[in-house]
C-alpha cells in the first residue's frame, strides 16, 4: 500500500530539467589605485556629464509632476533627452570597450560601466536637491512678484511638500527610468560586441542594471518590495521575514538530487577560479540555481507545462515529447506542492495571498499608510480598528475621504481563492522574492565596486592622476583624438657643475655677480637648446640642471629620448667650451661638468605643488650618480690630457654591489657624460650603431660605437659612445687590481675622436 504523506513530500527529481546556472564574475582587482592609493580613479568626459544631467533634470520634473511649474519641459524634450543620453552613453562605453581589447584587459569595460552607474547615481540625489531648490526659488520669486496670485501660491507650496513626502517614491522612479535606458544600451547597442572580445562569463546579463534596489536608501522599504518584488516584514519574530523564507526555500531544495549536485559543482568550480563570483556571498551551492529566475518556472510552474501538453497533445507531437512534458509537469506539480505545504506550515501562504490581492488597491491608502499595515487589515480581525482610527485621523487631517468598500471585497477574494489560485500567487512569490534576492547580491556587489571608484573632478587631482598615468579616461570618440597621449618611457640628464662653491667664492672675492655668471655661461645657453632636442627642464639646483626628454604611447615618430639625450648633452658640453674660451680671455672662472643620462622603460611619477610640478624618478637619483666625481679621483687625476674624460671604478665586493639597488661605483667625470647600461641598450634600438676599434699609443683596443641622431629641426647630430670595463681598485691605495665583467658607456665629446670616427666610416 502506498503511504500518501510519504510519497507526496519526497522531493522529486530535477536532473532532468533544462537548469541554467546563473553567473556573474567581475573585479577590478588588476587596476591601479589613484593618488590616494585606497580608489580608482576615473575621469568621465565633462559632455557626457551634461548630458546626463540634463536627463536626470527632465526625468526628474516628469516624475515629480512638476511639468505645469517649468514651461521649458515638455514631452519633446524629454525625448531629446533620452536620446542624446543614449548617444553618449553607447559612445564612451564604446571607447571603454575598444581599450579594454587594446589592453586586454575587461576590467576596463567594467570600470566603464560601473563608473557611469556611479555617476548617475550621484546626479539623481544632486537633481533632487536642485529641484527642491527651483521650487524654494519660484515661492519666493512668486511672493516678491506685484501680481501675487493667492491661489497658484498655495498651489507651488503643495507641490513643493508632495515633493518633499514622496521623495523616496521620485527618486526610485528617476533612477529606474535611468536605469533602464542603460540596460537597453547594453542589451542592444553593446551586447554584440562584446560578445565578440570578451568571454560570455565575463558579460554582464542585460537585468543587471534593471535594478531597484540601487535607488533606496532601505532595501527593505515595503512600498519598494510591493511595487517592484514581494511584501516582507523586517522584524525576526514574524514568520515572513527575509532570512525565514529563504532558510525555508534552501531548506527545501537542499533535499533534492540539485542540491546534492550543487555541492559537488560548488567545490569544483571553487578550486578553478578565483574571480569575484556573486554565487559565493554565503558559500551555497545552490545559488547559481536559484538567482537564474528563469529556473523556477522549470522547476515549479506546472500551470504553464500544462497548457503545453494541451497544445502538444493537439499538435500529435510524438511520443517522447509528450512523455518528457508529461514527466516534467508531475515533477513540477510535486515540488509545488511540497512548498505550498511547507509555506502553509509557516502560517506564510495566507500573508502571500493577501499582499498579491491587495496590489490593486493599496495605492489608495497609502501613503498615509504603509502597504505592510493593509495586509494586517487584511489577515488580522483584531488590528482593524486601530487602523480604521488611524484613516479617519488622517482624513479630519488631510481632508481624504477613504472608503473600505475595497478593501473589505479583497478580504472576501482572499477568503474565496481557491487552491490553485493560491498556488499561483505562491509560484508568483517564489519568483518575485528570489529576483529580490538576486538584486541584493547584484547591488551589494555593485556599490562595492562603485565605492572603490573616485569620480574625479577637482582639476588639481586630476592633473596629478593623469600625470602618474593612474587615472583611467572614458572620453568620447571625438575628445580621443585631442588629447595627450600617455608617457610609457624617459631619459633624465644630469648636468652638474664641478667646484661651484670655489667658483662662487672667488667671484665674490673680486666683486662679482656668480649668480649671472652661472646663468649667461650655463643655464641660458641650455634654454635655447633644449626643444630642438624635444627635452624638458625639470629642476635647477644652483650648480646643475636636471631635464627629462619623455617618449609618448603610440608616437614611435619621437622614439628617440636616448640618442637625443646623448646629442643634447654633447652639445651642452659644447656651449660651455666656447664660453670657457671667451672666460679664459678676461681671466674668469672656467666651468667643469659632469653629466649622466639614465632611461627607465616606465614613466616617472609626479605631484604638484601649487601650480608646480615636481618629478619622482629613480633614473634621478641615478643620473645623479653617473654626473658625479670622487674627490680623490679628481686629485689624483687633475692636470692629466687624455682623450676621455670619464673613468669608472669598482672599490667594494661584488657581494656588496649585489645587495642594493644603488650605484656604489667610484668615478671620474670632468667634461665626461656617462649613459646607463639600460639606456645604452635602448640607444642600440633607436639608432643604428657601427662599431669601431680605436687603437692607442699602447696598442690597447678601445670599443666605440657610432651612430646618427635626428634632432626635431630635421638635422643629423653624429654621436660616438665608448664602451669601456669597470676597473676593481684598492679601497685604501686606489692601485687598479683589474677590469670586471661590468661596462661603463662614455659619450665622447673630444674632437679627435669624430675626426678619427669621420676618417673610419
Amino acid at each position: 500500500m502506498i503511504n500518501f504523506p510519504s510519497f507526496f513530500s519526497k522531493p522529486p527529481s530535477l536532473k532532468q530539467l533544462p537548469l541554467k546556472r546563473y553567473r556573474i564574475k567581475f573585479s577590478l582587482d588588476r587596476l591601479v589605485f589613484g593618488v590616494d592609493s585606497i580608489h580608482i580613479d576615473v575621469h568621465i568626459s565633462p559632455q557626457v556629464h551634461a548630458v546626463i544631467k540634463q536627463a536626470v533634470s527632465v526625468s526628474m520634473i516628469k516624475h515629480s509632476r512638476s511639468e505645469n511649474f517649468f514651461v521649458d519641459d515638455k514631452k519633446e524634450r524629454r525625448e531629446n533627452e533620452k536620446i542624446a543620453l543614449k548617444h553618449v552613453y553607447t559612445n564612451v562605453l564604446l571607447e571603454g570597450i575598444n581599450r579594454a581589447k587594446s589592453e586586454s584587459e575587461v576590467q576596463i569595460d567594467f570600470l566603464g560601466q560601473f563608473s557611469l552607474a556611479k555617476m548617475f547615481l550621484e546626479e539623481i540625489n544632486n537633481e533632487y536637491r536642485k529641484l527642491i531648490t527651483k521650487f524654494e526659488i519660484l515661492i519666493r520669486t512668486f511672493e516678491l512678484s506685484r501680481q501675487y496670485d493667492q491661489h497658484e501660491w498655495l498651489k507651488m507650496k503643495e507641490k513643493l511638500t508632495e515633493i518633499k513626502h514622496n521623495q523616496k517614491l521620485i527618486v526610485r522612479l528617476v533612477g529606474e527610468e535611468l536605469f533602464q535606458v542603460m540596460a537597453d544600451v547594453h542589451a542592444k547597442n553593446l551586447k554584440n560586441i562584446r560578445e565578440s572580445n570578451f568571454p560570455s562569463e565575463y558579460i554582464l546579463p542585460d537585468h543587471f542594471f534593471i535594478n531597484p534596489t540601487l535607488h533606496c536608501d532601505n532595501v527593505a522599504d515595503d512600498f519598494l518590495l510591493m511595487d517592484a518584488y514581494a511584501l516582507l516584514i523586517q522584524r525576526s519574530d514574524e514568520p515572513d521575514n527575509y532570512s525565514n523564507i529563504k532558510s525555508i526555500i534552501d531548506d527545501l531544495l537542499s533535499k533534492t538530487d540539485l542540491g546534492r549536485e550543487s555541492a559537488t559543482d560548488g567545490e569544483n568550480e571553487n578550486r578553478e577560479t578565483k574571480e569575484a563570483d556573486i554565487l559565493s556571498a554565503d558559500g551555497n551551492a545552490l545559488e547559481p540555481w536559484l538567482m537564474e529566475i528563469d529556473n523556477i518556472d522549470l522547476m515549479f510552474n506546472c500551470f504553464d507545462s500544462k497548457e503545453q501538453y494541451k497544445k502538444a497533445k493537439g499538435r500529435n507531437e510524438s511520443k517522447n515529447i509528450l512523455l518528457e512534458l508529461k514527466s516534467r509537469l508531475k515533477n513540477q506539480e510535486r515540488l509545488l506542492n511540497l512548498f505550498y505545504k511547507k509555506f502553509k506550515k509557516f502560517r506564510l501562504l495566507k500573508l502571500i495571498v493577501a499582499a498579491y490581492e491587495m496590489k490593486i488597491v493599496y495605492r489608495s491608502y497609502c501613503p498615509p499608510l504603509r502597504p505592510l499595515q493593509i495586509r494586517e487589515y487584511l489577515v488580522n480581525p483584531g488590528s482593524r480598528k486601530s487602523i480604521v482610527r488611524e484613516l479617519k485621523r488622517r482624513e479630519s487631517f488631510n481632508g481624504n475621504n477613504f472608503s473600505l468598500a475595497p478593501l473589505h471585497e479583497t478580504i472576501r477574494r482572499i477568503k474565496s481563492s481557491s487552491a490553485r489560485k493560491k498556488k499561483e500567487h505562491l509560484l508568483s512569490f517564489l519568483k518575485d522574492f528570489l529576483r529580490y534576492h538576486r538584486d541584493l547580491e547584484n547591488g551589494r556587489l555593485l556599490k562595492q565596486a562603485m565605492d572603490a571608484i573616485n569620480l574625479v573632478k577637482d582639476e588639481k587631482i586630476l592633473l596629478l592622476s593623469k600625470k602618474n598615468r593612474l587615472l583611467y579616461e572614458f572620453p568620447l570618440p571625438e575628445e580621443r583624438v585631442k588629447e595627450e597621449k600617455p608617457v610609457i618611457s624617459h631619459v633624465i640628464i644630469k648636468a652638474d657643475i664641478r667646484g661651484s662653491m670655489d667658483i662662487t667664492h672667488t667671484m665674490r672675492a673680486r666683486g662679482l655677480n656668480p649668480a649671472s655668471y652661472f646663468s649667461l655661461n650655463f643655464f641660458d645657453p641650455i634654454s635655447e637648446i633644449v626643444c630642438d632636442y624635444n627635452a624638458s627642464k625639470e629642476f635647477i639646483e644652483g650648480d646643475a640642471i636636471i631635464l627629462s626628454i619623455f617618449e609618448n604611447e603610440d608616437t614611435a615618430q619621437g622614439w628617440y629620448s636616448v640618442a637625443r639625450a646623448c646629442g643634447l648633452a654633447v652639445n651642452i658640453l659644447h656651449i660651455v667650451r666656447q664660453y670657457n674660451d671667451k672666460n679664459r680671455k678676461h681671466d674668469l672662472p672656467i666651468l667643469e661638468l659632469g653629466i649622466g643620462i639614465c632611461y627607465k622603460q616606465s614613466p616617472p611619477a609626479f605631484l604638484f605643488d601649487g601650480d608646480s610640478r615636481i618629478m619622482i624618478s629613480q633614473a634621478i637619483n641615478l643620473a645623479d650618480r653617473l654626473s658625479g666625481c670622487d674627490k680623490r679621483l679628481r686629485k689624483l687625476l687633475k692636470n692629466q690630457d687624455r682623450m676621455f674624460n670619464l673613468f669608472v671604478f669598482q672599490n667594494v665586493q661584488d657581494e656588496d654591489i649585489e645587495a642594493t639597488a644603488d650605484d656604489l661605483s667610484l668615478r671620474y667625470n670632468v667634461n665626461g657624460i656617462e649613459l646607463d647600461p639600460e639606456g645604452f641598450a635602448k640607444l642600440s634600438r633607436e639608432i643604428n650603431l657601427k662599431s669601431i676599434e680605436y687603437p692607442t699609443e699602447n696598442n690597447e683596443k678601445i670599443s666605440l660605437y657610432t651612430g646618427k641622431v635626428p634632432t626635431l629641426s630635421g638635422k643629423y647630430q653624429c654621436l660616438v659612445i665608448r664602451e669601456a670595463a669597470i676597473l676593481e681598485v684598492n679601497p685604501e691605495t686606489m692601485d687598479a687590481i683589474g677590469p670586471t665583467s661590468k661596462k661603463y658607456y662614455e659619450v665622447c665629446t673630444q674632437p679627435a675622436i669624430y675626426e678619427f670616427i669621420d676618417n673610419h666610416t
